[in-house]
């Protein structure tokens, strides 16, 4: 089988390549939120319940879970070039199919496939920027791409509402075309070319994503499950085995080497922790900040909206800020950072008082949001500079999987602390506070792997 491309360094930055890569990353991060303003409108045009029209949202995020790391091993035996050009036409394509959609079957479909083009686009960002860009600048890079996720996520509930109140829903998806075609225009002239074509992925893959997808999507249902009023409910807790079990038969077998080898060293191993357990204080948060603000402080949708805003920001403007720390001074240096404003962040907000205003709320978020885009960067640099020739792909795959599963885990854990300190959207604590365990964890792991490290 072929190894794909030879590794070189670059013999000069390729920020086009950069810019690229960050296109595709806000535009699928975008994806995932721009949705979800559209559900209720998808909801009464297609004459199906909340508990059906979900699967709008589902359909796209499950193949993310289950593709996320045999994509990562297909694209380590291309070219990164002509991947990157399938991958945003694919998905650019697939939105168009999702906007012609008359029925919400063929919308899953349509969101299904943009889901297998979306795991792609994430198994080659990371790859495709350490090929672009020389080490020394990696942290910034990576930096820079990881602020226009947020950026993403938090444009894509207005900038929906808009476009549905003006165009209808399908404009919601038709407006990924131009950004995609931008962006495979853009890598198509700046990606470094390789010696590698496009090949079949092997079949064999296709029980990987099978176990991949099971287990991710038993461990979300059954994190749901799980929690008061019934403490250890058969259906949660059969859920979580069979999370275990799918997981467990897929790492044991050949295929899933390259990527469980990344775990085998413990310095990308704490790094991956601390992105993934980032990741559930993002998650978290991001679950039960509206709820308080909205349900306890009685704010307006209008000011809960712009308070929430403030979460996004502050990973916007210092993701960048983590990037050039790390580079200059170390990544663990900066990962300590960025664990500890995060860590700070998650205890202020554990202390939510009755008389707090959505101001109060606010700059916490804000405080949590830098800490987390201070920490992006530097983990997944140091991540990327583990990965062995040949292996970016699968090591970034491994990577972005770690972290989208953290982000996925966020919201149901949040809930479950809630719930068992009594749900009231007044008192969050307890929900906080499991974000605040969740960042003192990450913060250990960055301990742990600077001792390695020294």
């Amino acid at each position: 089988m072929t190894t794909g491309e030879p590794v070189t360094a670059p013999a000069a930055d390729r920020w086009g390549a950069v810019v690229a890569v960050g296109l595709t990353v806000f535009v699928t991060a975008a994806d995932m939120t721009i949705v979800g303003v559209a559900l209720p409108t998808l909801s009464r045009d297609f004459g199906v319940g909340p508990d059906v029209v979900q699967w709008a949202v589902l359909g796209y995020v499950l193949p993310l879970v289950a593709l996320g790391l045999p994509a990562g091993r297909w694209a380590d035996t291309v070219g990164k070039r002509p991947a990157f050009g399938l991958a945003v036409l694919g998905f650019g394509a697939a939105s168009v199919l999702v906007a012609l959609a008359g029925g919400l079957a063929t919308m899953v479909a349509a969101r299904v496939l943009q889901g297998v083009f979306g795991a792609l686009i994430s198994a080659l960002v990371l790859a495709t920027v350490a090929r672009s860009v020389r080490v020394e600048v990696l942290g910034r890079a990576i930096g820079l791409v990881a602020a226009l996720g947020p950026l993403g996520a938090a444009a894509g509930p207005p900038v929906g509402g808009l476009l549905i109140e003006a165009f209808g829903w399908p404009s919601v998806f038709l407006v990924n075309v131009p950004v995609c075609l931008l962006a495979g225009w853009l890598g198509m002239r700046s990606i470094p070319a390789g010696g590698a074509g496009l090949t079949p992925p092997r079949r064999s893959w296709l029980l990987d994503a099978g176990l991949l997808g099971a287990g991710g999507a038993a461990l979300l249902l059954a994190l749901q499950e799980l929690g008061p009023p019934r403490p250890l409910p058969l259906a949660g807790v059969s859920l979580l085995v069979l999370a275990v079990v799918a997981v467990a038969v897929w790492a044991r077998r050949p295929d899933a080497r390259s990527a469980t080898a990344v775990f085998a060293d413990p310095v990308p191993r704490y790094w991956l922790l601390a992105s993934c357990l980032g990741g559930i204080v993002s998650g978290a948060i991001g679950f039960l900040s509206p709820f308080h603000l909205a349900d306890g402080l009685h704010t307006s949708a209008a000011v809960t909206g712009v308070a929430l805003l403030a979460f996004p920001a502050g990973m916007v403007a210092f993701a960048p800020v983590g990037g050039f720390v790390g580079d200059r001074w170390g990544h663990h240096l900066a990962g300590l950072a960025g664990t500890a404003v995060m860590l700070a962040g998650t205890l202020t907000l554990v202390g939510a008082a009755p008389g707090w205003g959505p101001a109060d709320v606010a700059w916490r978020l804000a405080l949590v949001g830098a800490g987390t885009g201070i920490l992006a960067g530097p983990c997944q640099a140091a991540v990327m500079a583990a990965a062995g020739p040949g292996r970016e792909a699968t090591v970034g795959a491994t990577s972005s999987l770690t972290l989208n599963l953290g982000f996925a885990m966020g919201p149901p854990i949040g809930s479950f602390c809630w719930r068992w300190g009594g749900g009231d959207p007044a008192d969050p604590a307890t929900g906080y506070a499991a974000a605040a365990v969740a960042a003192a964890l990450a913060l250990l792991a960055i301990l742990l792997v600077s001792r390695r490290s020294r």
